[in-house]
């Protein structure tokens, strides 16, 4: 299985419609922040899951931290039956995102300072937005290269074969091959999904030299979630 886990530009924010979230649309609202389920099959992690035949599990979401994506990738983990057939894809995000904790859910927060939030978090949000400094932003890039780096080394201890990007190399790689964001945003589409499909498969095949592998599955499922120092690809 195909696992994929990050923000927006994995989950494939804007390739429907000019939709962010599944709940832009009327049709799914009850999805909230997950990807769109039209979007999914238009999506880089599913490209690379249809070239190999293998099932796929999207769990990226709109303005995920880096925290969520961990979160959520170890609870994944917890409940995987054959963890050596699994192999992950992961797109992490900025530095200053994170994960808080409110009542039975969590909240992703970025330092846009725009973040709609309850009333009983809106002060904190407000101090906490003046709190990323360029300094703060260097000591979290270190410790989240940190982190990233255990979560690596984790999976490889659990035999779980994985390939980590980051969204700014992502960004930077479609740029420089002359693709355009959608909508003057953030995002980018199709084409670009597909060139960056392109450019990891064989990084998936080669470096972990399971192509006869991944290959043995006649039948492929999509699933969408219902209910070392980091430099960039690894």
């Amino acid at each position: 299985m195909i696992y994929v886990n990050g923000d927006s530009h994995s989950a494939g924010a804007e390739l429907v419609n000019d939709y962010c979230f599944a709940a832009d649309d009327p049709q799914y609202t009850a999805y909230g922040r997950r990807a769109h389920p039209e979007a999914i099959p238009h999506t880089l992690g599913y490209k690379i899951a249809k070239a190999l035949n293998q099932p796929f599990f999207m769990d990226a979401e709109r303005a995920s931290s880096n925290a969520r994506i961990m979160r959520t990738t170890r609870n994944f983990i917890k409940q995987a039956q054959n963890k050596s057939k699994l192999f992950f894809i992961i797109g992490l995000t900025t530095w200053e995102r994170e994960d808080w904790k409110f009542r039975e859910d969590y909240l992703q927060v970025t330092a846009s300072g725009t973040d709609s939030v309850p009333e009983s978090m809106e002060e904190k949000y407000r101090e906490w937005v003046i709190k990323q400094t360029p300094v703060e932003h260097r000591r979290k890039e270190q410790l989240w290269n940190k982190k990233i780096a255990e979560l690596s080394l984790e999976l490889t201890e659990q035999k779980i074969k994985h390939l980590f990007f980051h969204t700014d190399e992502y960004s930077k790689y479609l740029i420089a091959q002359g693709y355009q964001k959608v909508n003057s945003g953030h995002h980018f589409g199709i084409d670009a999904h597909t060139a960056w499909y392109k450019y990891l498969l064989p990084k998936v095949q080669s470096q972990y030299q399971i192509k006869t592998e991944l290959t043995k599955s006649k039948k492929r499922t999509i699933l969408n979630k219902v209910k070392q120092e980091f430099k960039g690809l690894r």
